[in-house]
């Protein structure tokens, strides 16, 4: 199974560049020079919502993987005792985290641009660092509020493809994972279904962990974009 396509390292070069411009002491002498403390103080702010955002997406990942790690136990027991409802105990907290995901995915849409376009505007031209740091600064609000979107979309609405190694599209694999309330439809499947689809839970479990810590680096710079944007207001 392929990982998902986030370009972390993109988004961690372009942060890294700006949290590097924004600990330059030319460009703290500019901020101030321009009277850019408001915006600077806004910008720390929405840094610490951002990181908020991927700290409560990691937890809901957390979460998600519980749940898969339930999910194939109740496959391993599919495999030992075909009779039973193995499915049941799973239902009602995916369900939940469903709900919660979707409650964030809401949240996320109230964050825009808004303070880091104003600066913009304000940003005198001649003045190129801090243009650059401005535009910089846009490119990872931007893309840090997408990679998060794309992440909790992925988890509360997977798009089961129905691929396997081979490439191979299985059109009864992908409706039997489509949707949670078709679980059941695997109570009768034969051994060799069931010992696939552990090795695809395990494969979405290693790539859940995966974007776990892809999300705590982001957090930590978010952090540290906050971390440099105060030792401005307050040196």
């Amino acid at each position: 199974m392929s990982r998902p396509d986030f370009d972390f390292n993109s988004l961690r070069e372009l942060h890294d560049s700006v949290n590097k411009l924004l600990d330059s002491p030319d460009t703290k002498l500019e901020i101030i020079r321009h009277g850019q403390e408001k915006w600077a103080h806004e910008v720390s702010e929405a840094s610490l919502k951002m990181a908020d955002s991927c700290a409560a997406a990691k937890d809901l990942l957390l979460l998600s993987k519980d749940h898969l790690q339930n999910l194939q136990s109740a496959f391993r027991r599919i495999a030992a005792d075909h009779g039973g409802n193995h499915f049941a105990p799973y239902r009602h907290p995916r369900k939940q985290l469903k709900k919660a995901i979707l409650k964030r995915l809401d949240s996320l849409k109230g964050m825009k641009n808004t303070c880091i376009a104003a600066a913009a505007a304000a940003a005198p031209q001649e003045d190129q660092n801090l243009v650059v740091v401005v535009d910089l600064l846009k490119q990872v609000r931007s893309t840090t509020l997408s990679i998060v979107r794309s992440l909790l979309s992925l988890i509360a609405l997977p798009n089961s493809d129905g691929k396997f190694g081979s490439g191979r599209k299985d059109p009864v694999f992908r409706l039997k994972l489509r949707r949670v309330d078709s679980l059941s439809s695997w109570e009768k499947c034969e051994a060799a279904e069931v010992k696939l689809v552990t090795k695809r839970l395990e494969e979405v479990e290693v790539m859940v962990e995966d974007m776990e810590a892809e999300l705590e680096h982001m957090f930590r710079r978010l952090i540290g974009t906050r971390a440099s944007l105060l030792n401005i207001l307050t040196t």
